[in-house]
């Protein structure tokens, strides 16, 4: 049993701050491959996108294609690593979250969340904040773990089955 006043919200927390979930924009960014790496990219947006527009312009995902291209010889300190992952680039209101997530130890996903300013899109650098995901982020992850054990934690592992499993819904 709770103690009293336990469940009710601690007397600094403003209650008023805490916006209502609203669904946001998801698709595939492709699958960036470099050297053996394979990695699914997810995009996520905030705001509403035209029909027929990108979802992120093109100049972000490159350049968020090309941090994670860069952040590859780093994961080696890990070791026993597939080479497989996913990265999930999230257009938000202060700042593009990249997530760059990889599996190694069988069972383990290892992560790299980097960020870039609305400012300066393109300019991606790695936080040493103890931020580790959204809820929408949480979607694709729940996916993609569930992705890893239907097709290579089933006892016959298959690569190319788990990066052709992407999650297909338009929103997240």
């Amino acid at each position: 049993m709770l103690q009293p006043g336990v469940a009710d919200w601690p007397k600094d927390v403003q209650i008023e701050s805490l916006a209502a979930y609203e669904p946001r924009a998801l698709a595939s960014l492709g699958l960036w491959c470099s050297d053996e790496w394979a990695v699914k990219a997810y995009g996520i947006q905030l705001k509403s996108v035209p029909v027929g527009a990108p979802l992120i312009e093109p100049e972000i995902v490159d350049a968020a294609r090309r941090h994670v291209v860069g952040l590859l010889p780093q994961t080696e300190v890990e070791g026993a690593f597939y080479k497989t992952g996913f990265a999930i680039l999230h257009q938000g209101a202060m700042a593009n979250w990249l997530l760059f997530q990889w599996w190694t130890h069988t069972d383990v996903w290892c992560q790299f969340l980097s960020y870039s300013d609305v400012n300066d899109p393109e300019a991606f650098g790695v936080t040493q904040r103890p931020i580790r995901a959204c809820v929408y982020e949480t979607a694709v992850i729940w996916h993609e773990q569930l992705a890893w054990i239907r097709h290579v934690l089933n006892g016959s592992p298959d690569r190319q089955a788990y990066l052709s499993d992407v999650k297909r819904s338009a929103t997240c």
